[in-house]
Order: structure tokens, then C-alpha cells, then sequence
């Protein structure tokens, strides 16, 4: 998770960048379990719920995403009050289609990037990160490699078991030819 003083609607490209950032990180790091960003949290003071000064709506941040992510994270975002203060959440679901890829240049966050939220700071993705990704116990991407090297094997198998088949049925054909031409024990050996 991660938390924010307050929601800054992105009225700019740095502003829209950061946040997309912020999502695609939760999302490569949410494997298991659902990703929050916090709004109007603020942990170090006395009482961490501070509040967010402004609401914002999840149509606009669910447009202001699209196309800038590949794959798009499943995310939703939702206001809840605490007493007279409101909270906005980002809530990312759980997901095995990582990496989140930064599709677009937007503000300071390029093209190409790969981040993911470790503890409670957000950063690049590592080799070890891209292996997990692909190969790693909850891939879906070496599932689906598995699942479609599997049903080849199965073709195959069945192509072989196929032709096994008909050339029984072509050696049977042709003892039975052979015994109707008087060859009472089929094909004669030589």
C-alpha cells in the first residue's frame, strides 16, 4: 500500500504521470491480495487521518488510465468518511498479467518503465522482478506457456495415436486382400 497527505487532482502532465506511476506499482506488486493508495493519511502526525481537500471521480481516473498502461490494472477508486474527514482509497485488485508497462511519455515518467512498490517506496523493476513476472510461482504467463505446451503435446499424441491407427487398419486391409487371393495366412514372407 501507499499512503498520500491528500489527493492532488492531475491537472498537469506531471500530476497525471505521477499517479499513473503510483497505480502501475501497486499493480505489479499485488499478486496476492488487493493494493491500496490512501488519500488524506498521513502517518507521522498524532492523528494520521488528515483528509483529502477535494473529492475526485473514479470515471475520470479510470479515463485518465486508459492507454497509458499495458495491461490496464484493475483498479477502483472510492471516497469513505472517517468522522468529519474523507478518505480516498485506489483500490487495485490482485492480479498475475504483470508487468504494468508505462505505455506513454507523461510529465517525468518515460515510455517503457517497469516500477513496483516495495515497502514504502516505489521503484524500478529488478532482473528477479521481470523473472517472478514471467517464470515465477504466480505467472500467468508460464501457465499459459505450460497450458499451451501441454495441449500441443496432446495434439501430437493424438495425431500419432491417429496414424498408429490407420496403419493397423492398413496392414489388416491388406492380410485380408491376401487371404481372399488364397493366402490363407495373409501376405506371403519371402
Amino acid at each position: 500500500f501507499d499512503w498520500k497527505q491528500d489527493f492532488v487532482h492531475p491537472a498537469d502532465d506531471d500530476a497525471r504521470g505521477e499517479l499513473i506511476k503510483d497505480i502501475a506499482a501497486i499493480a505489479n506488486a499485488s499478486v496476492l491480495s488487493y493494493g491500496f493508495i490512501f488519500y488524506g493519511v498521513d502517518p507521522r502526525r498524532p492523528d494520521p487521518l488528515v483528509g483529502i481537500t477535494r473529492p475526485y471521480d473514479d470515471a475520470r481516473l479510470q479515463q485518465l488510465v486508459q492507454g497509458k498502461l499495458e495491461p490496464i490494472p484493475s483498479f477502483l477508486y472510492y471516497e469513505v468518511s472517517a468522522g468529519p474527514k474523507t478518505v480516498g482509497v485506489i483500490q487495485v485488485a490482485p492480479s498475475k498479467k504483470r508487468p504494468y508497462i508505462i505505455r506513454v511519455d507523461i510529465g517525468r515518467i518515460r515510455k517503457g518503465q517497469i516500477v513496483i512498490r516495495r515497502g514504502s517506496s516505489t521503484d524500478g523493476v529488478t532482473l528477479d522482478d521481470l523473472a517472478e513476472f514471467f517464470y515465477g510461482q504466480y505467472s500467468q504467463y508460464f501457465a499459459n506457456v505450460r497450458q499451451r505446451l501441454g495441449l500441443d503435446v496432446q495434439r501430437q499424441q493424438a495425431i500419432t495415436e491417429y496414424i498408429a491407427e490407420l496403419r493397423r487398419g492398413a496392414e489388416a486391409a491388406e492380410d485380408h486382400m491376401w487371404q481372399a487371393a488364397g493366402f490363407l495366412g495373409g501376405k506371403p514372407r519371402r
